[in-house]
């Protein structure tokens, strides 16, 4: 069973989402205008917006306003550009995954770029692929989430996503196609589409485990909805 998780990690005030198994189981895009006044970012709901159909924005609201354990919380968003550096170990076939995820995210997302850097102080994100007991060196916080999760992200709070972390537990998590799930979902969920639901099996939030690696349609959708809208 997936679960998610709130909670405040020191002085990174951040939200841990866990989204994955447990041990015990196994469009078109309407480009907005760019240069909206700054007090106005994040005011915008696209779960209000009636140009949405009513799934799209059911679906959107259960997302990106809940988290499963802790309620409602505000909708978030990356506002500048997110620079993901990979820790660890770097298998050829996650890296090439996560060069697809990317592709495919810069392709729908229209404000901001998604890119790989090889600089860590460059990096405003970053991707750890290894052990649970290396994601809870490196960020001590995730200690009491990861015994029974085998991947987990941790973002900033707040409307804007300035931060964040996740991990993809290799050792746990021996199905390749399970762990190009996980990073999929984890860094998904990262740009601020944060919350699981049994709505749709085909789509990456679905709170079942699954080993899906495409975005489902309504998936698509609800990243364009969160990022080119506002």
């Amino acid at each position: 069973m997936k679960s998610l998780i709130l909670f405040i990690v020191g002085v990174f005030v951040g939200f841990v989402l866990l989204s994955n198994v447990q041990v015990s189981n196994s469009t078109i895009k309407t480009i907005k205008d760019k240069n909206l006044d700054k007090d106005k970012y994040g005011s915008y709901d696209p779960g209000k917006d009636n140009q949405f159909s009513k799934q799209d924005r059911d679906y959107f609201n259960k997302i990106t306003k809940s988290s499963e354990y802790n309620g409602g919380c505000e909708i978030s968003r990356w506002k500048s550009d997110m620079k993901i550096f990979v820790k660890g170990e770097k298998p050829d076939y996650l890296m090439e995954e996560l060069n697809r995820i990317v592709s495919e995210l810069n392709e729908i997302i229209d404000p901001i770029d998604i890119v790989i850097v090889d600089d860590v102080e460059e990096s405003n994100y970053q991707i750890l692929f290894g052990s649970e007991q290396e994601y809870n060196n490196f960020k001590p916080g995730s200690k009491e989430h990861t015994p029974n999760n085998w991947g987990l992200f941790i973002i900033n709070s707040g409307k804007e996503i300035k931060r964040g972390t996740m991990y993809v537990d290799i050792y746990r998590c021996d199905n390749i196609e399970g762990q190009k799930h996980l990073l999929r979902e984890e860094l998904t969920q990262s740009l601020g589409l944060t919350n699981d639901t049994y709505d749709y099996p085909e789509s990456i939030f679905y709170q079942k485990w699954s080993e899906t690696t495409e975005y489902a349609p309504i998936d698509k959708t609800l990243i364009d909805m969160l990022y080119n809208h506002w």
